[in-house]
């Protein structure tokens, strides 16, 4: 599947021709995928017609009266959405379903990429993990963004951006002297980070598998990489 440019007199982008399947919600996996997207794949976001992306929820909303704090019209869009979903294609799917999951994998046996922020272990359960993809893919690019990775109890270690701010030390930092509160910065700063090695590791498995034919699965875990940003603080004991 080779995605057409909607601008005919538009270059292709270096990612024309790769095919992205987004499973994600919220902010740091529609990050990855929107930077996808902008670099040319073909980014198809799948929704649970029953539970869509609770971003479509976040205020503001932009309908034909302009924009307002709250939805006044059933066609009004949240702007987040309309940010994060730009360049992207959609489609909703139940995968409890067995027959969506049917649709899923005929999907993925003609994808490059499947992104995934699942708490651990839902992807097993619902049979659409790397192992089930990599059954009628074995070129696939799986990749699960998580808040710590594939072994943490997912009943204990839910985990958002301001959460990883505040683990990985960043709060600290913010806070300016030891006697003030742990700040937090005024974006999703972990989430977007979050986004943007997930990006580096799936163009990276793109380039090993032109090398070796296959796949593989990138993990990419919040509080992993917001330790590997704050790489110089936590060498020069900088935290307050």
């Amino acid at each position: 599947m080779e995605h057409q440019p909607d601008n005919p007199d538009q270059q292709p982008g270096p990612l024309a021709g790769v095919t992205v399947l987004d499973l994600t919600t919220m902010l740091a996996g529609p990050y990855a995928t929107l930077l996808l997207a902008g670099l040319g794949a073909q980014v198809i976001k799948i929704e649970n017609p029953n539970s869509p992306d609770p971003a479509r929820g976040n205020s503001l909303f932009l309908g034909r009266d302009g924009v307002k704090a709250t939805p006044e019209h059933d066609d009004d869009l949240s702007l987040a959405i309309l940010d994060r979903g730009r360049n992207k294609e959609a489609v909703t799917l139940n995968l409890k379903h067995p027959d969506a999951r049917a649709i899923f994998m005929d999907l993925v046996r003609r994808a490059d990429v499947v992104v995934e922020n699942y708490s651990p272990g839902v992807t097993g359960r619902l049979g659409i993990d790397y192992a089930s993809c990599r059954e009628v893919n074995p070129k696939i690019v799986y990749t699960s963004i998580s808040g710590f990775g594939p072994d943490a109890d997912p009943t204990r270690n839910k985990a958002v951006d301001i959460v990883i701010q505040a683990m990985s030390g960043l709060s600290s930092l913010l806070a300016g002297s030891p006697s003030d509160a742990p700040g937090l910065a005024p974006m999703g700063t972990m989430d977007v980070l979050s986004g943007a090695y997930a990006t580096i590791g799936i163009l990276m498995a793109l380039v090993a598998r032109q090398r070796t034919g296959l796949g593989c699965h990138v993990d990419a875990a919040m509080y992993d990489i917001g330790a590997a940003f704050l790489e110089r603080p936590l060498t020069l004991h900088e935290f307050t």
